[in-house]
């Protein structure tokens, strides 16, 4: 139990005695006291205010800052600590002060009562239950303002006792609640026990189709080694799931094997085992899918539901042989859950009315489109949940069923049985149904099927992997689909992208600057006063929470399908779609970082650079016509620095030499030049606002520009430069800049490009 003499002789406060008096007491101006009665607690709320007023007036920030500040919600209690520069320790001990409670920062972690709240419960909402030297329930909070979460404790606190509060920082309690897994006291100190007697017992058993996961709860990476490999299993899996991992991924390396997550589209570092553990697990999560655990050189695919607590889970896994061992990854569904409404994917209202008006249509080709990893399955299961399925037939053909719809009869490809995806789709066509969804257009035999059941009077859904909705007629062409014969099918084209979204606990929000007004004004007529950036807590670690669509839905009528008839060029049909007031993905992107609900440095990177047409196409460019157009008959240079003093310097030297140069003040700027104009040469530096170096290297590779770069740099990081090597760059040129060596690379480096 907590020794309450020396909290007082190291924190100068104690908890408040029985009767609520002493040392926990309440300031005058505050509102909610320390022993906190029936409704009072909500009062906490209007009480935060005060504290960040408090905080104006102790630290005296910036306007900026302090508009900030008072900005701040509830939730995002800690992001206060990074707007003032302190620590989050720093930041609960003035709210301790503020408030009157007592502020703990050390004490042993085996008094706090694993059984008064359960860890899952602590864990996630920064709260731990301890015992105060006069045996009461206490809890220690990092948020005393968060009136929901003190009403949940006065509830668990018994009703002849007031509740009795402490103020940690949220990591510290954190790491507590950990210190309590490792020491194996959480739900039961039997589990390390049953889990290794369980062991036994599994391993002999035959593969089955559906598991029941035990001894499941929270553990720490630092624990991980120490439980039965059964038990390590089990984690795995059920961390997974807390953390809202899609995929698992375990990895062999040449010393350890790696297990990530993949969250909100990123693979996350969560534990490092010892190979043999590693190899230990990968097989144990094979014998639940069935899997020969005695073959780790040839892939294996198969699946297992499992039974995590009350919720059950469909884990689809896949093994292949790396030259380190046998890897596995996992992807997690969960098949009880209903498809969600159009409306909460993030469409907006007019999408989801146009989506709705597809699925009232008899016939069509209605195309989902997107990157891997995009959410269509997910839009696609959505979208025909609104398809009347009572009377119309629906049959699917899916690599593998994911979800089941009500009343659909659906198809799953089992090579290894001879179930052949073009062998269901041939026999699909023939069971007279009305709607045929089809996992993916593969090749030119499914594109073909497509089109041909849309063309007779049927629906037809699939996917397609193209980065919008024009590129997918592209990708139609190239699988051999006559634009006359996509003009008698098309319906609709739905491309859509997922985008992290910023975490409303921590992210910042601040005035916009003029480079991010000009990367907003071409998509939009009201730009935004403020941007919003990820900051990072302990609520999302990362400044990011979920995800969220973006959408482009093109509805074909007669006058767009007899623009595709004519073969208008995809850039020029865009452009059309564009100005007839058609609301593409670019659009739909920046409305939501005017809404603060993404950062626009991403919206930018993953969306906008690709509006940006770096390279021009042969259907409407000739290079000869372009070259005699713009008159060119000097080496075009481009120099991309942010420091006016070398940018001017540079641009002096290589124009004296008779060298056409353009200039950019960082990444950004330098894309949108390049959408205009080509270059023989790119000189870029690599410290840059807004998109530095070597993120501008990797959009230009990514969008096939083929003017050779030469970073300038005053990095001697040996690093940065094999980074910058390995990306592609011609050369390094280091500063201060030297104008023999300057002229000598130039021309070197034009030179190779000329061939000479």
């Amino acid at each position: 139990m907590i020794d309450l003499a020396k909290e007082k002789e190291t924190d100068g406060r104690a908890f408040p005695a029985e009767d609520g008096t002493g040392q926990g007491t309440m300031r005058k101006d505050a509102a909610a006291p320390s022993s906190v009665p029936g409704n009072e607690s909500r009062t906490l709320a209007a009480d935060f205010g005060k504290f960040k007023r408090y905080l104006l007036e102790r630290f005296s920030p910036p306007p900026a800052t302090a508009d900030e500040i008072m900005k701040g919600k509830i939730a995002g209690l800690y992001a206060l600590a990074a707007n003032l520069g302190v620590k989050e320790t720093d930041l609960s001990a003035l709210i301790a002060e503020f408030l009157h409670l007592p502020h703990i920062s050390d004490f042993n972690y085996g008094e706090v009562q694993t059984e008064a709240l359960p860890l899952t419960f602590c864990r996630w909402n920064f709260v731990a239950p301890v015992t105060t030297k006069e045996g009461k329930i206490a809890y220690l909070i990092s948020n005393p303002f968060d009136w929901e979460l003190i009403d949940v404790l006065r509830k668990n606190t018994p009703a002849e006792q007031p509740l009795r509060l402490a103020v940690a920082d949220p990591l510290y309690i954190r790491a507590l609640i950990d210190q309590i897994s490792e020491s194996g006291d959480e739900e039961g100190s039997d589990h390390g026990k049953r889990a290794s007697d369980q062991g036994a017992e599994e391993e002999e058993m035959p593969p089955v189709a559906m598991a029941v996961i035990e001894d499941i709860g929270p553990v720490s990476a630092a624990d991980i080694e120490k439980r039965p490999v059964v038990h390590v299993s089990n984690n795995i899996l059920y961390t997974a799931v807390m953390e809202r991992a899609s995929d698992i991924h375990i990895e062999p390396k040449d010393k350890e094997t790696l297990v990530r997550y993949r969250i909100d589209g990123d693979l996350r570092d969560i534990f490092r085992l010892k190979r043999q553990t590693g190899a230990m697990v990968i097989s144990r999560l094979k014998a639940l899918a069935g899997l020969d655990i005695a073959e780790r050189l040839k892939p294996q695919d198969g699946a297992v539901e499992v039974m995590l607590g009350k919720r059950t889970f469909k884990l689809r896994l896949a093994t292949t042989s790396t030259p380190s061992g046998e890897s596995l990854i996992i992807r997690i569904l969960e098949p009880s859950a209903k498809p969600k409404e159009l409306s909460e994917l993030g469409m907006t209202s007019r999408q989801v009315r146009t989506m709705m008006e597809f699925a009232t249509r008899r016939y069509g080709l209605i195309l989902v489109v997107g990157p891997t990893g995009a959410g269509k399955t997910t839009t696609i299961y959505s979208f025909l949940s609104q398809v009347d399925t009572k009377t119309r037939s629906l049959i699917s053909v899916e690599d593998p069923v994911e979800y089941r719809i009500p009343d659909a009869n659906q198809q799953q490809v089992n090579e290894k049985a001879g179930v052949t995806f073009d062998a269901l789709l041939r026999s699909s066509v023939r069971q007279d149904p009305d709607i045929l969804y089809l996992g993916e257009i593969r090749d030119a035999f499914s594109a073909r099927v497509s089109v041909d059941f849309a063309s007779t009077g049927h629906m037809t859904i699939s996917t397609l992997h193209t980065n919008n909705a024009t590129t997918a007629i592209f990708r139609l062409e190239r699988l051999g689909i006559a634009r006359e014969v996509m003009a008698e099918a098309l319906l609709g084209i739905v491309a859509q992208r997922l985008l992290k979204k910023l975490c409303p606990h921590c992210k910042r929000v601040v005035p916009i600057t003029e480079g991010e007004k000009e990367i907003l004004r071409p998509y939009t007529d009201e730009l935004p006063e403020y941007t919003a950036r990820p900051v990072g807590c302990p609520k999302c670690r990362e400044g990011y929470h979920g995800r969220e669509g973006i959408y482009e839905i093109i509805a074909f009528d007669q006058d767009l399908l007899e623009r595709i008839r004519s073969g208008m060029p995809i850039s020029e049909f865009r452009e059309y779609i564009h100005r007839r007031g058609d609301y593409l993905i670019s659009h739909h992107a920046v409305s939501k970082v005017k809404e603060l609900l993404f950062p626009l440095q991403d919206v930018y990177e993953k969306v906008l650079v690709e509006e940006i047409q770096l390279t021009p196409k042969d259907e409407e460019i000739k290079v000869e016509e372009k070259e005699k157009a713009d008159g060119r008959g000097k080496p075009a240079i481009l120099v991309v620095e942010d420091d006016a003093d070398n940018q001017l310097l540079i641009t002096r030297i290589l124009t004296a030499q008779g060298y056409d140069v353009a200039t950019a003040g960082d990444g950004i700027d330098a894309l949108m030049l390049l959408g205009k104009q080509e270059f023989d040469l790119i000189l870029s530096d690599i410290n840059m606002p807004n998109l530095d170096g070597f993120k501008f290297l990797e959009i230009m590779n990514q969008k096939g520009v083929q003017a050779p770069l030469m970073f300038l740099t005053a990095r001697a990081d040996e690093e940065d430069e094999v980074k910058g090597l390995e990306l592609g760059a011609l050369d390094y040129l280091k500063k201060p800049i030297k104008k023999d060596a300057l002229l000598m690379r130039v021309k070197r480096a034009l030179g190779r490009r000329a061939g000479t």
